[in-house]
């Protein structure tokens, strides 16, 4: 039987590439865009825009490649009972041969004469009756594996059809995905043509700047692998985020996560919708929480790690640098303690 498997299309694939590797990627420059030197304002509108597409095609990725792996798992379903159907089918039909050549051989003699000629006519008509019986129960069963047969070929057919439409759909996909690396890749551009005092305008409406140089200071200390973890994300403050990011330079806010635990020595998936199911669950109330876990935000699509009095570290999003920020800064999903 054909396999139907394909390669995993990977989900938000980790793109890694500096600013100054996409302004070359790119070959396009700011004043070549525009004309002239594009202002802090131009620049992040545009960038706001390239996020937006982004984070719509990397929707549509996603539910693509869901489709296709709900799919893969029926049509695995579809081929074992056609393969256990087609065994079943196998066994009868040697059952049936010998049966067939018996009437076959015998079916030239009119039954009334085999009847006289028999020298034990009672023995002939207890057979007669049997073998009819048992001819009657295997055209039964064979009538019903062939009506489950037919049905099972149809199935094949429809997930067949429905793999070519999702087949489709990969291919759309991959061309998402291509567009989300270019617009990447145009955003980082972007940025890179700026200053690093022009950068730090683009910044979050919402930063809260309440977080005192006197609040950090007082951050308890945190020891053991929580600690690692903990001392890792805080020494990467002030690096930009880099969509798809896991370092060298850039972290998106899971890649943060997931270097800051490997650090300590803890693999940890690589995307938001992975690390939530890593370790285990724990309130979201202050009096829970420990330096370490990760915080789910916005329907798992955004997490940070706590790093104890009341704050979080992660990394926001394009054009805005990995910060602290008020563990509750956003709707919470889930905590979660890895360790």
């Amino acid at each position: 039987m054909v396999s139907h498997r394909r390669t995993k299309l990977p989900i938000r694939a980790a793109v890694t590439l500096t600013a100054t590797g996409a302004a070359a990627a790119t070959g396009v420059g700011l004043s070549a865009t525009a004309g002239h030197a594009a202002s802090v304002a131009e620049v992040q509108a545009q960038v706001k825009t390239l996020e937006q597409q982004s984070e719509a095609a990397t929707n549509q990725y996603d539910a693509a490649a869901e489709q296709t792996a709900a799919l893969h798992r029926q049509i695995d379903l579809i081929q074992s009972r056609s393969v256990a159907t087609q065994q079943s089918m196998n066994t009868l039909r040697g059952a049936l041969g010998p049966l067939a050549a018996a009437q076959y051989r015998s079916g030239s003699v009119d039954p009334t004469l085999t009847l006289m000629l028999s020298q034990n006519p009672d023995q002939y008509l207890q057979r007669a009756l049997a073998a009819r019986q048992l001819g009657q129960n295997e055209a039964m069963t064979l009538k019903s594996l062939k009506a489950e047969q037919a049905q099972l070929t149809t199935l094949k057919k429809q997930a067949a059809d429905r793999l070519a439409q999702l087949q489709q759909a990969e291919n759309r996909a991959a061309a998402l995905r291509a567009q989300i690396v270019a617009k990447n890749r145009r955003a980082q551009a972007l940025l890179a043509g700026l200053t690093f005092a022009q950068q730090q305008q683009i910044s979050p409406v919402n930063v809260d700047w309440s977080i005192t140089a006197a609040r950090i200071a007082a951050l308890p200390q945190v020891s053991g692998r929580a600690g690692v973890a903990v001392a890792f994300a805080k020494s990467k403050i002030g690096i930009y985020y880099q969509w798809g990011g896991t370092g060298d330079p850039g972290y998106d806010c899971s890649g943060l996560t997931q270097a800051a635990w490997k650090a300590a020595g803890v693999q940890l998936g690589r995307t938001t919708y992975d690390q939530v199911l890593d370790g285990y669950a724990v309130a979201p109330s202050p009096a829970d929480l420990q330096p370490g876990d990760l915080i789910f935000y916005n329907g798992n699509e955004h997490m940070a790690i706590y790093v104890g009095g009341g704050l979080v570290v992660h990394a926001p999003t394009t054009g805005q640098p990995i910060q602290y920020g008020p563990w509750n800064m956003l709707p919470i999903d889930a905590v979660r303690r890895v360790v």
